[in-house]
């Protein structure tokens, strides 16, 4: 990964933090304020709700200067901001669920038409029935465009991955929009120390105001946003286009802006994959999100056992980082892969969900190929400790036995035993 307009930062720009103890939701609002954010649309819908009703109270109390608009729908939303991108405004959005549904053809444009728009995705359950659970799908939904998708595990990631996923987004070599996914309930409305970076110096540092290419302006001359050409026009260059951003995304811009994020705020984030117990692990848990800690929990239990699990967690869906998984999974110790699954995609090879079949495809091209189950955690039914020691248990028989005869699970119906 290149890092050659990464500097290094002097010692009096490093933003000293200030410790808070907040909810994702709060934490998601901080961040806005110190992107210092133009346009906010709002629609309520659980559990995004809460995300708006932090951002408006800070808007109230004078914490946060921006345009805050109470949108008639979630399409509504989506449109305010792709449309207040155009001009050059720094925007947020978010929702929840079948809201997110509801808003694809003007989440689908937003990417299509490079947008910077940041979004926060409340993850989760789809309807029917009303759901109110964590899942991965209303997001993972969208991974089929062109839309970066980070996953923090916690407040304070979320509160960093929003700063960061402006400057990644709006630098003219990607000009994409992002989804700053956060586990329904579990990031969102759960509460941890959160150490706060100071606003003005990550301005000053590391965010400068949006400065669009070419911004629909009278000034600027005659420019055209989301328009219908005929396709033989600039079709296929307009994709390949979306192509070669998300290219730069993953091999240059987010790789350089954590960087340099890392100096300035004092972080020590991995860019794309963070792992424990990997050094001699024979059997690697692979999820995303909250859920992680959960999963390093079990390693410990099952290390204590005698069994070596090793916990690997992406912090990124698009771009996959297929690259660092292999390299984190392609070793000779690694016999056997669980992938802990809040996601499906019914009628994909196996049956499995959609974590699942992404790392099934990076790990295609490997010199070492581990076997490899999916374990799916379904419709809003929280999994616990012992779940997911099940899950590095029922891989541990596989790889005894030398072959997968079971390649998906589903561990929190009702009548399993655990």
């Amino acid at each position: 990964m290149s890092s050659a307009r990464v500097k290094p930062v002097p010692p009096e720009v490093i933003a000293v933090p200030r410790r808070e103890v907040w909810h994702g939701a709060r934490a998601v609002a901080e961040a806005a304020r110190i992107a210092d954010v133009d346009v906010i649309a709002a629609y309520p819908i659980r559990p995004y709700t809460g995300i708006m009703n932090a951002l408006a109270k800070m808007i109230a109390d004078g914490e946060l200067q921006a345009e805050f608009i109470v949108a008639d729908s979630e399409h509504t939303q989506f449109e305010v901001v792709k449309h207040a991108s155009t001009v050059g405004a720094r925007t947020m959005v978010g929702s929840s669920g079948v809201g997110m549904i509801f808003a694809t053809e003007a989440i689908v444009v937003t990417a299509l038409a490079q947008c910077p728009v940041v979004a926060i995705a409340g993850c989760r359950a789809l309807d029917d029935p009303g759901n109110f659970g964590m899942e991965w799908n209303d997001t993972l939904m969208y991974r089929d465009f062109p839309w970066i998708i980070v996953w923090p595990k916690h407040a304070e990631e979320a509160l960093d991955a929003v700063v960061v996923s402006y400057r990644v987004g709006e630098d003219h070599r990607v000009l994409l929009p992002t989804f700053v996914a956060l586990d329904g309930s579990v990031v969102t409305h759960v509460s941890v120390p959160v150490n706060v970076p100071d606003a003005e110096r990550i301005r000053k540092h590391f965010l400068p105001p949006y400065k669009p290419p070419y911004p629909l302006d009278p000034d600027f001359g005659p420019v055209t946003k989301a328009q219908h050409v005929a396709p033989s026009l600039i079709g296929p260059e307009q994709r390949k286009v979306l192509d070669v951003a998300m290219k730069r995304a993953y091999r240059e811009v987010i790789p350089e802006a954590w960087k340099l994020y890392n100096e300035i705020a004092g972080r020590d984030y991995p860019v794309y994959v963070e792992e424990f117990f990997m050094e001699d692990a024979e059997i690697a848990l692979v999820t995303m999100g909250a859920y992680t800690s959960t999963a390093v929990t079990a390693a410990k239990r099952l290390r204590e056992k005698g069994i070596k699990v090793g916990v690997v967690r992406s912090r990124y869906f698009r771009p996959f980082p297929y690259e660092e998984l292999r390299k984190s999974l392609e070793k000779e110790n690694v016999r056997g892969i669980g992938v802990l699954d809040f996601s499906y995609s019914i009628g994909s090879p196996n049956f499995g969900g959609v974590l699942y079949t992404e790392l099934r495809s990076a790990l295609y091209d490997a010199d070492i190929r581990p076997l490899i189950i999916d374990f799916l955690f379904l419709g809003g039914r929280e999994p616990g400790l012992l779940h997911f020691m099940k899950a590095a248990e029922i891989v541990k028989e596989a790889v005894d036995k030398g072959r997968v005869e079971k390649p998906v699970y589903w561990l929190t119906l009702k009548g399993e035993d655990i």
